[in-house]
Order: structure tokens, then C-alpha cells, then sequence
């Protein structure tokens, strides 16, 4: 009487198809992890950044408030303090270049006198009166640099109305 022999266990060619199955399984789910990882921290900065240049522009505002635009420091800048020292801000306030509105009319196409001095009168004072507050937050992430910006307009109520061109 012939006796089978039972075959108990994996073939060598079973194991390394299965070993190379969860080889390309396993791969997918680190590089899953390690980009939800990366992102995660990409958030958290941005998150901090927003809220660090949201605390800058609201004491700028505070700063700035009722001073004469020609008393004001044009550019500042600094770097937080810890916890957040990763991050640096600048401050711009910048002048608004306002066109003149009737400069595209040419002389004598109709635009009387008194509106285009009523219109230069307008854009002299809006220029004078106004200006651009610009937030910027900046900080290393790997090998380059993000930035977070913000920006908002200042109003100097009390400049005159002068009629004087």
C-alpha cells in the first residue's frame, strides 16, 4: 500500500507572493501616514501664522490709531517671542496712489472746470487720507519659506478737506 504524503504548509513561492503583497500594502499606507503627518503640521503652522498676524494687526490698528500718517514708522519688523520664535512678522504702511479721475478726459471734452477740481481736490485728499496696512508673518517650513499675509486700510479722520490744489 502507497502511502500520499500530506502536504502540510506554504510553498516558498506562497510565502514570497504574500511577503510581497503586504511589502506594497504596508508602503502605501506609510506614504498615506507621512503625507496626513506633513499636512497636519502644514496646518498647524498656517493656523498659528493666521492667528499670530491677527494679533499684530489688531495691535497695530490700536497703535496706530489717531496718529498722523506722517508720524508713523513705515516698515517694522521683529521676531516672535517663545513659544513661537519659528516666526517673524513685518509691518508696511504703505501709501495709496489714488488716479486722477479725469486725467483719461482730455482738456475741453467737456468736463467743466470746477468738476475737475472738485475731482483732483477728492483724489489729493483720499491719498493723503488713507493708507495700506500690510501684515506679514513668515516662517521656515523644511527648506523654504511660507508666508501668511494680511492687509487692511487706515482711514486718518482727522486729515482737512483742503480745497487747494
Amino acid at each position: 500500500m502507497k502511502r500520499r504524503l500530506a502536504k502540510n504548509g506554504f510553498t516558498l513561492l506562497e510565502v514570497m507572493i504574500a511577503v510581497a503583497i503586504m511589502t506594497v500594502a504596508f508602503t502605501a499606507i506609510l506614504t498615506s501616514q507621512s503625507g496626513s503627518i506633513f499636512l497636519s503640521i502644514k496646518t498647524k503652522d498656517l493656523n498659528t501664522a493666521g492667528w499670530l498676524a491677527h494679533n499684530i494687526m489688531v495691535d497695530s490698528e490700536h497703535f496706530l490709531e489717531g496718529k498722523p500718517f506722517a508720524e508713523v514708522e513705515k516698515i517694522q519688523s521683529e521676531r516672535f517671542k517663545a513659544p513661537f520664535e519659528r516666526f517673524a512678522w513685518k509691518r508696511e504702511v504703505r501709501e495709496l496712489k489714488f488716479p486722477d479721475l479725469v486725467q483719461a478726459a482730455k482738456e475741453g471734452e467737456g468736463i467743466p472746470e470746477p468738476v475737475r477740481i472738485l475731482a483732483k481736490t477728492i483724489t489729493k485728499y483720499l491719498s493723503t487720507s488713507m493708507r495700506e496696512l500690510v501684515i506679514t508673518v513668515t516662517w521656515m517650513q523644511g527648506n523654504s519659506e511660507q508666508r501668511l499675509v494680511l492687509t487692511t486700510y487706515l482711514v486718518d479722520l482727522n486729515a482737512e478737506f483742503n480745497f487747494a490744489i
